[in-house]
């Protein structure tokens, strides 16, 4: 895992329940970051601030829309636990600017003992 000059430290929180849809829609985009196949669900993390604030001179990856109805995504690929992941905000979202949604090769809350509440530590790659 190399160092990384940027670190967002947020809440773990629930999402809504649909995410594994759109890693599904975007999986080959998601396997091309990771290095393997994307779990079908995300971590949701709810930060102190936007996401754009805190990110704010990290270019991100642009994700554009399969299909009508889609919107753009922005992704950054990171760490989480020593594990690879992908930063996702969406241009449309149910979530405010501040919760930001993880995606990984495994899940996430399984593998690394996590549940709501607890505090999670993201590296992002510069």
């Amino acid at each position: 895992m190399p160092s990384s000059k940027f670190e967002l430290r947020g809440l773990v929180v629930s999402g809504v329940g649909v995410a594994w849809k759109y890693v599904k829609e975007y999986e080959h985009v998601f396997e091309r970051l990771l290095g393997a196949k994307p779990y079908p669900g995300t971590l949701n993390v709810l930060l102190p601030d936007c996401y754009s604030n805190i990110l704010a001179g990290v270019k991100p990856h642009v994700i554009q829309p399969s299909r009508p109805g889609l919107c753009e995504a922005y992704v950054y690929a990171g760490w989480l636990g020593g594990i690879r992941v992908v930063i996702v905000k969406p241009a449309k979202t149910v979530h405010d600017c501040r919760v930001v949604e993880i995606v990984a090769p495994v899940k996430l809350r399984d593998l690394l003992g996590i549940k709501d509440g607890d505090v999670v530590k993201i590296e992002i790659d510069p």
